[in-house]
Parts: C-alpha cells; sequence; structure tokens
C-alpha cells in the first residue's frame, strides 16, 4: 500500500506521499496456494506527480501493471493526455477513461488536486477516485482541512476521538483535541503533510506489521500561482 495526504488550505494545497512499494508474490505449491506477503520491496517509487497545468497527482493501490511498474503508465498519461489548458475538473474521468482501455484495470486510488479557473478567479478543486470503481469524489475546500488514502489506519488513530475501555468494560472518552484546521497556514499545511506521512513511516517500523510505508517523502505544493516540489527524490 502507500501513504498519500491532500491538505487544501486558503493559500494552496500540499500533496505529500511515502516512496514504497511492497510485492506480494503468489504461488500454487503442491495444490496449495501460498502468498508471500511483502516478498520484496522498494523505496524508489513515484507516487506524488506534477501535471503541465498545475495539478497535482497522488496514486496508492495496485503498484504494477501488465507486469510492468505502474509509474511508468501514469507518466505517459500525463504526456499523453493532459495539456496545459486541461481542466482539473476533467481529470478524474480521463486519468479513469485511460486505465479503463488497457488490457487490466489496476485497483488503484487517486487524489487530484489543483485550480481552475472559473469566472476568471483560480478556483481549488481536490478529486479521490479509483480507476476500477469509477467512483468519483469531490473534497468540500470551503473550509481548510485535509484528506488522505492509503494506509490510514495510525494517522487515523491519532488525531480522532478515543475512548479507552474501564475495568467493567464501559468506555471513557478521553478528553477531545481537535486540529485547528482553519488556522493554518501553508506553512502549516506543509508541516502537517510530513508530520501525516512521517509519523505513518516511523509508527509502522515499530509495529508487527508490514512495513508497506516508507522511504523518502515527497512533498509538491500547488498555488494558485505556481507549483513547486518542496521535497522529491531524483534519479543520481
Amino acid at each position: 500500500m502507500s501513504f498519500l495526504v491532500a491538505v487544501h488550505v486558503n493559500e494552496g494545497i500540499v500533496l505529500a506521499s511515502d516512496r514504497r512499494t511492497t510485492y506480494t508474490n503468489t504461488q500454487t505449491i503442491d495444490n496449495k496456494v501460498v502468498q508471500r506477503i511483502g516478498i520484496h520491496t522498494t523505496n524508489s517509487t513515484d507516487k506524488t506527480f506534477a501535471c503541465p497545468n498545475g495539478a497535482g497527482i497522488s496514486c496508492c493501490g495496485d503498484a504494477s501493471l501488465l507486469g510492468k511498474p505502474i509509474t511508468g503508465f501514469i507518466q505517459d498519461m500525463i504526456r499523453t493526455e493532459i495539456s496545459e489548458d486541461c481542466q482539473i475538473g476533467s481529470m478524474p474521468q480521463l486519468i479513469i477513461d485511460y486505465f479503463n482501455r488497457l488490457p487490466v484495470v489496476p485497483n488503484t486510488n487517486f487524489i487530484v488536486a489543483g485550480y481552475d479557473s472559473i469566472d476568471g478567479k483560480k478556483t481549488q478543486k481536490i478529486f479521490k477516485f479509483n480507476v476500477q470503481s469509477k467512483k468519483i469524489e469531490q473534497i468540500d475546500t470551503a473550509s481548510q482541512g485535509a484528506t488522505w488514502d492509503g494506509e490510514t489506519l495510525t494517522l487515523t488513530r491519532l488525531i480522532q476521538n478515543v475512548a479507552v475501555k474501564t475495568a467493567n468494560n464501559n468506555y471513557l472518552d478521553l478528553p477531545f483535541e481537535e486540529i485547528l484546521w482553519s488556522y493554518f497556514t501553508l506553512q502549516d499545511a506543509v508541516d502537517f503533510a510530513r508530520y501525516a506521512v512521517e509519523t505513518t513511516i516511523q509508527t509502522m517500523r515499530f509495529k508487527n506489521v508490514v512495513e508497506t510505508v516508507g522511504g523518502a517523502v515527497d512533498v509538491l505544493v500547488i498555488t494558485p500561482d505556481k507549483t513547486t516540489w518542496l521535497q522529491k527524490e531524483s534519479i543520481r
């Protein structure tokens, strides 16, 4: 799997993701199906991409397609399908159509974020969707906040309301300390995006789980005027 996060504030949008891909091998041995989970990992997988129209794309889920990493297919889709004047609102269906033309449709989730020009005003747009189910969800950006996907359990446990079980099997709510999204600046959004990915990586490192989130953290910042890589692992 992976971990992706999109934080949207009045000044801009921040996309962040890890770079680990974990492969599982399934074989039939003596008429028994044997599945080896996490048999191979790589920390060099691009999961967040910048597009010619200033949009950002992040993905998680199936990381291979037709015996190849899905990264190359996404890069080809960006080159051939997304022009500088492509509207953000049209991108989810465009991406769904691209992958559904292939012989195999991956079970891959996407987050698309950017700005559309509507009546001369730049308007934030964020979408979440799966290319296999074709279900598209538009995120409400009227209020500041964040959305995430992939291995979400770690972060959800940290920021959601929590109750502890007492000796008599009742539950006691702990004080809820909300995140003050409405006060976030763009720098706060960057810091939270880094925190969300890095905390997921470090928590999974110490737990009895397959470490499906790891490697470096890529951070893309999208504003009405420009799209900038704040952190990006590159080939060296």
